[in-house]
């Protein structure tokens, strides 16, 4: 019976003060790390994410469309022998 109480008395003390303790540790570097994020947006360097191109616009290497599906109506090039939308042979 004397260990049961023996760890009950850890556990409590664990919680009445290693809780209080962990809680404020993480508050006090939570609250640094948000101040100096803003700290570092406020000097103007700000991240921004790169941007992609939306699909199916054609991208700045690819040559203008010299033919159109006559199914779908996609952009086609001379070259092609059938429409990478649809699929449908080019006449």
């Amino acid at each position: 019976m004397m260990y049961g109480m023996f760890g009950l008395g850890w556990l409590m003390m664990f919680l009445v003060i290693g809780l209080p303790i962990l809680f404020i540790v993480l508050l006090v570097g939570g609250t640094a790390g948000l101040l100096q994020n803003q700290a570092h947006n406020a000097s103007g360097t700000q991240y921004h994410s790169q941007a992609y191109p939306i699909a199916g616009t054609p991208s700045p290497t690819t040559p203008p469309a010299v033919r159109y599906c006559s199914h779908c109506g996609a952009g086609l090039q001379s070259d092609w022998t059938h429409c990478p939308q649809c699929g449908a042979p080019i006449q």
